[in-house]
């Protein structure tokens, strides 16, 4: 049961202890009994009732009808006291009985609606409560039971109106704000939720109160208020301090505050946890790198079930994240052991590469593959691990497989497309870019992909990929980066033909995309060079800045505007953009050298694997 679950549970029974308890027809009501008998009956069985004396009150209500009273009064103490003794169909025949002798009565809609509530027949209930509000529209127990009913049958925005009509009759009263307060968040209404709250005061009772600090706390969750929802959740849990529906979310609540420190005093977990318990707690503890205390609980709930894989791979986490790399490695090295899965063995192999042992690492990730063949992840991994350390053919083969197996994840396509690419198989590689964008083409990641081909491409190589960015350009007729892509493929796909005067569509779609996206660098980039091509000087110099503006590394722009600078005879200029390119030039190429340097030991040490 989650936190809202639990609070909810205070909906219907303090509805049906109003009703029972004070909504008996008044006194005023027996002026009509028949005989002063009756009245003697109505009053006995009153006091019985009031009592608890149940049983003995029905006796009195019978003895009095098998005398001939048939009093509505009387069919109202009947179904009281039969719905108290759980003779709920007896109890529905008595309040029907009574809606039928005093039809412009309340009493007896509201009296059977609390019952059908009582047992779980909500939509009847509903249309009870509905007929007593026929007749007292400002009757609050039918106004408080219709609403509650209405959250049940999940239509809250309608059952908030109905509560806020039942506040105004009884303004202040605990459970008809709860109620609407629970009816506005469900809605949506978070914010009107947490004013209705602010107005109530959390009642005496322990376990109302901790229901009213609960929703508190969902409320205030619901807002990102974080550090109120966690004083909110601590109230309801110094309430009930065993609840792990409340401290779990109290622990969400205190890391999502953003003010942890070493001294942050952490609230003692319930006793007795399930190993699922221990195990939840200790995920928003590790994913909030609090690792000490997840670690505790990760280890009990490693302890409770010694098979847990989530748990043995989070412990490991955690073990990390607090200097014990060789015991998380042990932990998962003897898991593997006693038990192989794919999901330990492609934890393991993350671990081990980032530790620098890159040959454990691709064997255990190649494990996690034969072990569950069935999971994109493991593919995707064993491709990266092959590929970020330059072992381009095994990457290549592994994902060729994993496209071939998820063809709708375009990961897999991206990483076939740079294994290509690094081998400057630049027709393939653009192939695979360009299906990974059209599986995923509000991916940043796909199109910054893309870009890597522009420069490497012959007219041939475009003629396949030109309609299929056409159609992504016309699908996402607002996105820069269909616009930009396909424009810049046009553009390049003419100056390579040499056809440098059909311009005017790769010029108006990369026009497009920097209306679109004013700071987008490669399309100010890419139209300056159409400019240039052009020989709309000016022009393309202004684009250039631009780029460098919004990219002050660019050493392209620098390149481009200083053979613009040189075009238009101001040498001065060019000589300053061309050295400043040189610079950037060796800085990457030196960021380049120093990348390849700290792999080579792992690219040598694939050469002899059998299966490569």
């Amino acid at each position: 049961m989650n936190l809202l679950d639990h609070s909810r549970r205070i909906g219907i029974a303090p509805v049906l202890v109003l009703v029972l308890a004070g909504l008996v027809l008044p006194r005023t009501t027996i002026a009509s009994a028949q005989n002063t008998d009756a009245q003697t009956a109505y009053q006995h069985a009153v006091d019985l009732l009031q009592s608890g004396r149940n049983a003995e009150a029905l006796s009195v209500i019978d003895e009095a009808m098998a005398a001939g009273a048939h009093d509505p009064a009387l069919y109202n103490l009947k179904g009281l006291a039969e719905s108290e003794l759980g003779r709920d169909d007896a109890a529905e025949k008595s309040f029907r009985t009574l809606i039928h002798l005093e039809p412009k009565a309340a009493m007896g809609y509201t009296n059977l609606g609390v019952l059908l509530t009582k047992t779980s027949r909500v939509q009847e209930a509903a249309t009870a409560f509905r007929e007593a509000l026929k007749v007292e529209p400002n009757n609050f127990t039918a106004l408080l039971g219709l609403g509650t009913s209405l959250v049940t049958l999940q239509k809250p925005a309608e059952a908030a109106g109905f509560l806020q009509r039942a506040w105004a009759v009884h303004p202040g009263d605990f459970q008809a704000g709860y109620e609407w307060a629970l009816a506005l968040h469900d809605s949506q209404h978070s914010s009107e939720a947490k004013k209705v709250l602010n107005r109530m005061v959390p009642p005496q009772d322990p376990e109302l109160a901790g229901k009213y600090y609960s929703l508190a706390g969902v409320v205030a969750e619901d807002l990102k208020e974080f550090k109120t929802a966690a004083d909110s959740y601590r109230q309801a849990y110094a309430l009930s301090p065993g609840s792990y529906e409340i401290y779990l979310p109290l622990v969400r609540a205190m890391v999502s505050s953003g003010s942890l420190s070493p001294q942050t005093a952490w609230p003692a977990p319930p006793a007795n946890l399930s190993a699922s318990q221990n195990l939840a707690v200790g995920l928003l503890f590790a994913a909030a790198g609090v690792y000490e205390q997840a670690i505790a609980r990760l280890e009990e709930s490693l302890r409770q079930d010694p098979t847990s894989d989530p748990a043995t791979v989070n412990l490991a986490i955690s073990y990390k994240g607090v200097g014990k790399t060789s015991a998380a490695l042990e932990l998962l090295r003897s898991a593997v052991k006693e038990r192989p899965s794919g999901r330990l063995c492609d934890a393991l192999a993350g671990m081990e590469e980032e530790s620098g042992d890159y040959v454990a690492a691709v064997q255990d990730f190649q494990h996690a593959v034969e072990l569950d063949p069935n999971n994109e992840q493991y593919y995707f991994d064993l491709g990266m691990e092959y590929l970020s350390h330059f072992t381009f053919g095994p990457a290549s083969e592994v994902y060729r497989v994993g496209t071939q197996k998820f063809p709708h994840a375009a990961r897999q396509y991206l990483g076939l497309a740079f294994s290509h690419y690094a081998v400057r198989e630049y027709a393939d590689a653009a192939d695979a870019f360009t299906r990974a964008w059209e599986i995923d083409p509000e991916s940043p990641e796909a199109f910054q992909a893309w870009k890597t081909v522009l420069s490497f491409l012959t007219p041939k190589d475009w003629e396949p990929l030109l309609p299929r960015l056409e159609r992504l350009a016309a699908a996402y007729p607002e996105n820069a980066e269909m616009a930009f892509a396909y424009g810049a493929a046009l553009f390049r796909s003419e100056i390579a033909k040499g056809g440098a005067t059909a311009l005017d569509r790769p010029q108006s779609l990369l026009e497009k995309a920097v209306a679109l996206r004013p700071d987008f660098p490669e399309a100010h980039l890419e139209l300056g060079g159409l400019y240039a091509a052009r020989k709309q000087n000016q022009k393309a110099v202004d684009q250039y800045l631009e780029t460098i503006r919004q990219d002050p590394r660019s050493d392209m722009a620098h390149y481009r505007l200083g053979q613009v600078y040189r075009d238009m005879n101001k040498m001065d200029l060019a000589t300053a953009e061309l050295t400043r390119y040189q610079e950037l030039s060796r800085e990457h190429q030196e960021e380049l050298k120093e990348s390849r340097s700290a792999v080579k030991q792992f690219v040598l040490s694939q050469g002899a694997k059998p299966s490569e």
